[in-house]
């Protein structure tokens, strides 16, 4: 990964004009050879005003910097905000999500009906646009991935993203993941039907400790393991009482 600024990539994203896609021009040197060029940083992106950006974020050519002279190739690390009107939802990747200062950004009526989470990195970003896009709540979500974990013992190591909706075997509709390891990626599935029986169970337990409107949450397995811990015991055993 490369890093850049993070707190100029911060300030242009949560300007007024965050509803548009924002970008500059910053300059690079490859850390291979020390070529400088020009690499287009995205601080804000608009996926209704500009849907191609949505592959090229979920693809990873949005972030990524190829070298034009000895042709290295490097994930740049840097703050993005991802806007999706018509689901009504914002992703904030930034690296250090659990700043309280990142909490207070960017609240105000326009934002009202809004889903707003933090992540920390891309995949994490990826995931949940997928996840919001479905109209899934990512709540529920964490909460599956963290039985699906402590259930099965034949899921690969890695991390555990949500992919998408899709069928599996004798046309079961499931709910498709990634498994991202740092050497390879793999596909599981897991029925439909099981995650909408443990969201039956679920909702009352999320609904006690409601996420406050319009104030950025990071909804993620840390999430999951503390609600578990504390209001559902039993599945640290692995247990579906």
């Amino acid at each position: 990964y490369m890093e850049l600024d993070t707190w100029n990539f911060v300030f242009r994203a949560s300007c007024p004009k965050h509803a548009m896609s924002q970008s500059s021009s910053i300059s690079i040197k490859c850390p291979k050879c020390a070529q400088e060029q020009d690499f287009t940083a995205w601080s804000s992106i608009n996926v209704g005003l500009n849907p191609e950006k949505k592959g090229e974020l979920r693809s990873g050519t949005l972030t990524r910097f190829t070298c034009e002279k000895c042709g290295e190739s490097h994930e740049v690390n840097y703050p993005v905000l991802y806007h999706d009107p018509e689901n009504k939802f914002m992703v904030w990747l930034f690296g250090d999500a659990d700043d309280e200062k990142m909490r207070g950004l960017m609240v105000g009526d326009f934002l009202k009906g809004y889903r707003l989470r933090l992540v920390d990195s891309r995949n994490q970003m990826v995931e949940k646009s997928h996840v919001l896009e479905a109209g899934l709540d990512d709540r529920i979500l964490e909460l599956f991935k963290f039985v699906m974990r402590v259930s099965q013992t034949d899921i690969p190591e890695g991390e555990l993203l949500f992919a998408g909706m899709g069928t599996g075997q004798n046309d079961v509709k499931e709910l498709q993941f990634a498994v991202v390891s740092e050497t390879e990626t793999k596909f599981i599935g897991a029925p439909l039907n099981a995650f909408e029986q443990y969201a039956e169970k679920f909702f009352p337990i999320v609904d006690l400790e409601p996420l406050e409107e319009m104030k950025w949450a990071k909804v993620g397995q840390a999430y999951a393991q503390d609600i578990v811990q504390r209001r559902l015991p039993d599945l640290m055993g692995g247990g579906q009482n």
